[in-house]
């Protein structure tokens, strides 16, 4: 499936094109199609560990995907699992990893201020406030 679709005789990646091959090289791990030594090469066309970070979590979604796709069906067909999550230009049908989009750092809350009021996410657990 994977072959079928991409050239793996590339030289280079962008950061989206790396990101679309490691989401397919999930999926293709998740029905029992894995290849290993293409999911290395890919990681290594990115020194830098962010780079690295957010191809291995679409590496990681597209397997999850997969495998959660082959445990909705009664009888998992490794090809409609592939077409259901893999369009026929490589592209997953559905965003990857939302942290690789442009914006990614903005889109997280680490860079907001304090929140105003209460952290109810970090206050003490009801029973220690008894």
């Amino acid at each position: 499936m994977y072959e079928r679709t991409f050239d793996t005789g590339w030289d280079d990646l962008s950061r989206e094109e790396a990101v679309e091959r490691a989401f397919a090289l999930g999926v293709a791990a998740g029905v029992d199609s894995a290849r290993p030594e293409e999911v290395d090469r890919v990681l290594e066309a990115f020194p830098g560990g962010y780079d690295r970070s957010i191809v291995e979590l679409a590496y990681d979604e597209g397997r999850t995907k997969a495998l959660e796709a082959k445990a909705e069906r009664d009888d998992p067909d490794d090809e409609a699992v592939w077409q259901s999550l893999v369009d026929g230009a490589g592209a997953p049908r559905e965003s990857p990893v939302p942290a690789a989009l442009p914006g990614a750092i903005r889109e997280l809350t680490l860079t907001d201020g304090p929140r105003e009021g209460p952290p109810s996410s970090l206050d003490l657990p009801s029973m220690l406030r008894k």
